[in-house]
């Protein structure tokens, strides 16, 4: 089983839009499973419509917590807590009993050392859920972080451990994750131990800088990288200014596809059961999309399947 994963160095690239859309073309002639590794805005299930069938609860954190009852009014936790996220629901009373704000906790654990009535524990906290669904294109994995929660590093381990069974049990060939945006802890859970990266960015400079420091990532993994540029008819500099990023650092481009305004409603004609190849005649969007995954499936034979 091929594991190809669709990231960009920064968000608002089109990175799920073409997820989605290299999911509808390749399940034409291959088995496949999905995973949105982006726990903290998963859109991929949306895009293609999918229906959730279970999800589980993920521990994250441990946050502080004081017994009312225990407390003996101190303040030897405040003084303790470097984040301040313990105070006095009354001012005015110096022995009212202190309380903890969840937000602000960071679980380090310093106030339960520090408070000499014992009256502080650390309690684990619910961070998310990943679930599992099913989509017209196949079983899909995904994951919701809370929010205010960290973590999602994890949470993306724990989505692509759940995406791989769904494709072993439906035999799938091939495991398409849309991955987070940016080069951080989540992108790197994403893009470890996959076949192939395909970088989805855009003509602008952010997109070209963006774009580098994925490559750069890439490299240090050992992930072989391709790129495609979306939206490229939107700013002939900055789609010069990519292709140039690409040619320095030998990365193939793939492909470029083109702003297409009606793209996301050729998208929903697709889930919903319309006939592909009329939808591609119709739309340059869709029919530059459906080239790139075609030279994307020209890279799987140089590929050696990771074990």
């Amino acid at each position: 089983m091929r594991t190809i994963v669709v990231a960009s160095g920064k968000g608002g690239t089109g990175k799920t839009t073409m997820t989605a859309l290299f999911a509808h073309v390749a399940t034409g002639t291959r088995g496949i499973a999905l995973a949105d590794a982006d726990v903290e805005a998963s859109n991929l299930p949306i895009a293609l419509l999918s229906q959730t069938i279970s999800c589980k609860a993920f521990s994250g954190g441990s946050t502080a917590r004081i017994d009312p009852q225990l407390c003996a009014g101190c303040g030897a936790c405040v003084r303790a807590c470097r984040f301040g996220a313990i105070y006095t629901p009354d001012e005015d009373d110096p022995f009212t009993p202190y309380a903890v704000d969840p937000w602000a906790c960071e679980g380090c654990g310093a106030c339960v050392y520090g408070c000499p009535a014992l009256a502080i524990t650390m309690e684990p906290q619910i961070a998310g859920e990943a679930c599992t669904g099913s989509s017209s294109v196949g079983p899909i994995a995904f994951g919701k972080l809370g929010p205010g929660q960290d973590l999602s590093g994890r949470l993306v381990t724990e989505v692509r451990e759940r995406a791989v069974q769904l494709a072993q049990v439906a035999e799938a060939e091939l495991l398409l994750i849309d991955g987070p945006p940016g080069v951080g802890c989540p992108t790197i859970a994403a893009i470890t131990n996959t076949d192939l990266l395909v970088g989805v960015t855009e003509p602008s400079r952010s997109g070209a800088h963006d774009l580098e420091r994925l490559i750069g990532l890439a490299a240090k993994l050992r992930v072989p990288v391709v790129a495609v540029l979306n939206k490229a008819d939107l700013s002939s500099e900055g789609a010069q200014g990519v292709r140039e990023l690409c040619r320095e650092r030998d990365v193939p481009l793939l492909g470029e596809v083109p702003f297409d305004p009606a793209l996301a409603g050729f998208m929903g004609d697709l889930v919903r059961g319309a006939d592909p190849g009329t939808l591609f005649a119709a739309s340059p969007g869709l029919k530059a999309a459906a080239e790139v995954w075609d030279c994307v499936e020209q890279q799987f034979e140089p590929l050696a399947p990771r074990l």
